[in-house]
């Protein structure tokens, strides 16, 4: 079995010691690529929506999701093939996203609107649309899945959002 990390280009860090994979977005040619952890090689590049920016995969890594800014959309892909298996609704210029420990509900940061999209992946519908600061990039939700944090880059904000509600509770 692969094992598989997935870094925005932006957040590309230490890497993780079980992994054999590292999936980067590449916002000036809108793919991903994947990296050979052994050989640091780009073993494979695949096209997606315009202006790729968070990534991550669900818990069993059967899926890929994209932040594909510039095409307003999260896409869906599998990571077995490369091809999009559909887009998500994600809100306005989705910049970075987390996926709840459900599995579930994914937390969008979309910074043209200054809000925090829910949306569910498997009815694939938005759940909620909460108002945050201005500029959100930042996405984070507690290990428990209680809470969900929205950062925003020009109010210099942290907002926290009660997961069970959608609710902010404290800013």
């Amino acid at each position: 079995m692969i094992k598989r990390t997935a870094f925005a280009m932006s957040l590309l860090g230490a890497l993780p010691a079980a992994a054999d994979e590292i999936w980067i977005t590449n916002e000036r040619d809108d793919t991903v690529s994947v990296i050979d952890v052994a050989t640091l090689e780009v073993i494979q590049t695949y096209p997606t929506g315009e202006r790729p920016r968070g990534i991550t995969f669900s818990k069993d890594h059967s899926r890929v999701y994209i932040c594909a800014s510039d095409s307003d959309a999260v896409q869906v892909m599998d990571p077995a093939t490369g091809e999009i298996l559909h887009d998500l609704p994600s809100g306005e210029d989705p910049e970075q996203f987390v996926l709840h420990p459900d599995d579930v509900h994914l937390y969008i940061a979309n910074e043209d609107d200054a809000i925090t999209t829910v949306v569910n992946t498997q009815s694939r519908k938005v759940v909620a649309q909460i108002d945050v600061g201005v500029e959100p990039e930042g996405m984070a939700v507690s290990p428990d899945g209680k809470i969900a944090i929205t950062t925003s880059e020009t109010t210099n904000m942290a907002h926290w959002i009660d997961t069970e509600t959608q609710a902010l509770f404290a800013n």
